[in-house]
């Protein structure tokens, strides 16, 4: 099953574009009128005879007036060709360039050369050669395919354009360093998610009336993975030497954050206060520019509140509410006793302070697929249950999501659709608990005709508009009545019938015990099947080469996650335990490094498996209900599925 073109990106887009400013720890402001003001198209009029006394070399001169601001809208994806559309006011003042001014684009750092140049922006303004209307100026910018790449750190500067000398255009041109080719007027960090301009761009010359803070994560992820840990890129500007001599030094810190679960079974989260100094984990430069890299180690950093009466081996209660963190930046004199996390969130000499999104674990991608069995008689009424899976992320949708099957072909009505299915997640509302999405879908009689072909489809809801169900109805087309998250084709003999898919387990099946063979053929298939170089003579005597599995036991064994019993068979028809589940998916996992210890009564340092239980409860690959683990108790097919899904999902 495939979601429709587009459909992932606008299901994702939807619930995160809101907040992508604040992600990038830019504060968001209302829109200043000037992205909005239209700019008279006045032909520059030519003043002959203007003093000299009215043409600056330095803007920051020119006016006290002179105060420029930046607007543009995000970039797209930087492999496609894309247009920059900026917008700028502020630039009040007579400007020494007889053309007009130009925005340029280049890496950050002195004589790096210009990556991208906009046309010339003329004067516009009705009396004067060298001044602007009102201080406004707008134009595009063409940025080629693979010209900017994400993780680097760019500027956007505006240049004054003095034509021609000597023949040669003496302006900033690409690939070229734009230093004395023409007059700096202002310049600001890029920021790939926009600008509204709230923010005045640095002036040369002058310092900036107040710091630049700005971060991002790993310079690509928009979340800081508490589990894993990881990289926060800071970004500043105007932190001269003048400056930190009469504020003290700057130190980052990150730190839990007031907020607390309104719920009186959990427990505030540890104090943490994470401190990152000017001169010992970073510097500044000469400029007053600074790019500090602040390391997070994973686990440093608590995932969950914990709950007032643990239950050991129930992590459902610590799932429930995931801690909250803030970043922020504040300045310590010299002979200051260090701030406490009380001062930081009094505000003692703190100048900036943000949220900090974490999640405990790395989300799974929204990979949508739908599983059904095969249909009954289509001359009599009947149910298909649908099972989903794979619908991660979070959703712009009032009531939850519905099935519907309708006959294949664009705007064709729909015959039948499910109920609503809501969402289900612990503390989520928008989001579907494990990424499932289940749901019965009630069939009349003489409704499909097996001679033709059909879709099964996964809708959004949306509610109500005007009294009107907005979500798929019975008998009108469901497009342009809410969103389209995945389609497949419906196959009468059930999604089980599709080449190299495993057969449902049937409510029987997953009561009946679960094998050794079974474990060891599904790690396999998790792992991709590879490749095996499988030995003339099988290894183990009850165990032939004709077997379906025997290259799942052989890789088994090269990877050493089972060598099979002391009797030298390998008993793939055994039943497994919850010990053995354990061992055999730590060591498919490479058998990573474990700390902590056990808060299982029945699981001591020195008992067997001790490091491979520990693991596997800790990657929550096998949850069990109450402070016991229970090593020897037997799985059955129905738990081992559940295991294994829970394995292969895990924080990795």
């Amino acid at each position: 099953m495939s979601s429709l073109p587009g459909s992932k990106p606008s299901l994702l887009h939807a619930t995160r574009s809101c907040s992508a400013l604040a992600l990038a720890g830019a504060i968001i402001l209302p829109m200043s009128p000037a992205l909005a003001h239209a700019v008279a198209d006045a032909p520059a009029a030519a003043v002959a005879g203007l003093p000299d006394d009215r043409v600056r070399e330095n803007p920051a001169d020119t006016s006290d007036d002179f105060n420029p601001h930046l607007g543009y809208h995000p970039l797209k994806n930087t492999d496609k060709d894309q247009v920059l559309d900026f917008s700028g006011w502020g630039f009040e003042g007579d400007i020494n360039s007889p053309k007009g001014v130009q925005v340029v684009v280049r890496e950050v750092g002195l004589n790096s050369p210009v990556l991208v140049v906009s046309d010339i922006v003329e004067y516009n303004h009705k009396e004067l050669a060298f001044a602007y209307q009102d201080g406004y100026i707008h134009g595009t910018a063409k940025i080629p395919a693979n010209t900017l790449d994400k993780s680097k750190d760019y500027v956007i500067e505006v240049w004054g354009n003095k034509g021609y000398k000597d023949g040669e255009f003496i302006t900033p041109v690409v690939g070229q360093a734009p230093e004395g080719r023409g007059t700096l007027l202002a310049t600001q960090e890029l920021d790939f998610e926009g600008s509204d301009g709230t923010t005045a761009a640095d002036i040369p010359g002058k310092t900036p009336q107040k710091p630049t803070f700005r971060f991002r994560y790993d310079n690509k992820e928009q979340w800081l993975y508490t589990a894993e840990g990881g990289t926060i890129y800071v970004r500043g500007w105007g932190y001269t030497k003048e400056w930190r001599e009469k504020h003290g030094k700057v130190v980052f810190y990150i730190a839990t954050s007031r907020g607390v679960p309104d719920d009186g079974d959990f427990l505030p989260a540890k104090d943490v206060l994470l401190r990152f100094e000017e001169g010992k984990d970073f510097t500044i430069a000469e400029n007053g520019t600074l790019n500090a890299q602040l390391t997070v180690k994973p686990g440093e950093l608590q995932n969950y509140y914990e709950p007032r009466t643990p239950f050991p081996g129930a992590p459902s209660y610590e799932k429930r509410y995931e801690v909250n963190y803030e970043i922020g930046m504040f300045t310590e004199k010299q002979g200051q006793p260090p701030l406490t996390l009380d001062d930081l969130r009094a505000g003692k000499n703190v100048l900036f302070h943000s949220a900090l999104y974490t999640q405990a674990f790395r989300p799974s991608p929204f990979a949508p697929k739908v599983e059904y069995k095969a249909l009954g008689a289509t001359t009599a009424d009947q149910n298909i249950y649908f099972l989903g899976t794979g619908f991660y992320g979070k959703f712009n949708f009032n009531r939850g999501v519905q099935y519907v099957i309708r006959e294949k072909g664009s705007n064709t009505p729909v015959l039948a659709t499910s109920d609503i299915f809501e969402y289900n997640h612990d503390s989520h509302f928008s989001e579907f608990k494990n990424g499932k999405v289940r749901g019965v879908v009630k069939v009349p009689a003489n409704t499909l005709d097996p001679a033709k072909k059909y879709v099964v489809e996964v809708w959004s809801n949306n509610g109500y508009k005007n009294g009107e169900n907005a979500g798929p109805v019975v008998g009108k087309a469901p497009e342009g009545r809410s969103e389209l998250l995945a389609s497949q084709d419906l196959n009468f003999k059930g999604s089980d019938a599709a080449e190299g898919k495993q057969p449902s387990l049937t409510d029987e099946q997953r009561k009946e015990r679960a094998t050794r063979g079974e474990l060891t053929a599904a790690l396999y298939a998790q792992a991709g099947s590879p490749k095996v170089n499988l030995p003339a003579v099988s290894p183990w005597p009850d165990v032939k080469t004709t077997d379906p599995n025997y290259a799942a036991y052989v890789w088994a064994r090269q990877k050493g996650i089972t060598f099979g019993w002391s009797d030298g068979k390998f008993h793939a028809e055994a039943s497994i335990s919850n010990a053995t589940v354990a061992a055999f998916t730590y060591r498919a996992a490479g058998s990573p490094a474990v700390s902590g210890v056990s808060s299982f009564t029945d699981v001591k340092p020195g008992s067997a498996f001790y490091r491979e239980i520990l693991w596997s409860t800790q990657q929550y690959v096998i949850n069990p209900d109450f402070g016991s683990f229970n090593a020897t108790d037997l799985v059955n097919r129905g738990q081992l599925e559940q295991m294994l899904f829970n394995f292969q999902n895990r924080a990795k």
